[in-house]
Order: structure tokens, then C-alpha cells, then sequence
């Protein structure tokens, strides 16, 4: 159940034309190399049987989905409690909600940095991964910290 909500996540954001993975994927081997893999090379999806490895090494699925997990956990409380922190900007009450912002803020920054991590650690390993979901999970959480980013600003700015 946790790789497919993974999966599901990373495979709608990415097909919905978000940020070119190349901006916030860590670097791949050329696709001249990838394509030209053979069943159970390093690079190959598949195995030497000719039968799909899986999307990432044993133990990684957990930790990206915890990352995940964090950074729609966090979505979702800014998307809950985004209409009362700007109700109370605009009447000039909103210091509260801007702690909760900026709280929320650090959280899909966070989230963010140790996806990026995780993806070094997947490519310093030399084995065959995702791309494609990887991809789509680190276009959802960029998306996630800059969304939050760009509220926290309108909401800093001075008021006219």
C-alpha cells in the first residue's frame, strides 16, 4: 500500500507538467547509457531474467515515502489552514498564522532537502532506480516548499 500511494503521487505530479525533472533530479547516467542497458546490467530495469527489478533498492521505498508522507502531510495542513491565516493578515491579526506558516514553511523545506539527500545516496550507489517516480516525487515536493515559500512572502510583504 505505501509504494503504491508513492507511486500514485509521484506519477500524477509528474504527468501533469510540472517543473523538467532535470531541475530538481539529482544527475543520471546519459540516456544513451540506460537505453543501451541490457536485462541485469547495473542500469537495466530489468534483471538478468528479464523480469522488473523494483522501482528502488530494498529499504529505500520506506524512507521515501516518509519523506512524502511529511511533505503532503504538510500540504494538506496549509491547504486547512491557509483561509483563516489570511482572514486574520488582512484584519492584522495574523502573527499566529504566520508562525504556523513560517512552522509549515521549514517543514516542506526540510522535507525537500532530504529527498534531494536521499536521491544522492540512490546515485552514489550505482544502482538502478526509478527515474521517472523519483522525478515526480522530488517535482511534489519542490512544488509544496515553493508554494508555501511564495505565500509566506505575500504575506510578509508590507501592506499598501
Amino acid at each position: 500500500m505505501r509504494i503504491l500511494m508513492t507511486t500514485a503521487i509521484a506519477v500524477a505530479i509528474f504527468t501533469t507538467g510540472c517543473k523538467a525533472a532535470t531541475e530538481v533530479a539529482p544527475p543520471r547516467p546519459s540516456n544513451a547509457e540506460s537505453a543501451n542497458a541490457k536485462p541485469g546490467d547495473r542500469l537495466s530495469a530489468l534483471d538478468k531474467n528479464g523480469v522488473a527489478k523494483a522501482s528502488f533498492p530494498d529499504g529505500v521505498v520506506e524512507r521515501l515515502n516518509a519523506i512524502m508522507t511529511r511533505s503532503k502531510n504538510t500540504i494538506d495542513s496549509f491547504d486547512k489552514a491557509i483561509p483563516a491565516i489570511r482572514e486574520a493578515s488582512k484584519a492584522g491579526t495574523g502573527a499566529a498564522g504566520m508562525t504556523e506558516l513560517e512552522k509549515l514553511y521549514s517543514e516542506a523545506k526540510s522535507a525537500n532537502a532530504d529527498l534531494i539527500a536521499e536521491g544522492k545516496k540512490l546515485d552514489a550507489t550505482g544502482e538502478y532506480y526509478d527515474i521517472v517516480i523519483f522525478a515526480g516525487m522530488t517535482t511534489f515536493a519542490d512544488k509544496v516548499e515553493k508554494e508555501l515559500a511564495e505565500e509566506v512572502k505575500a504575506l510578509s510583504a508590507p501592506k499598501k
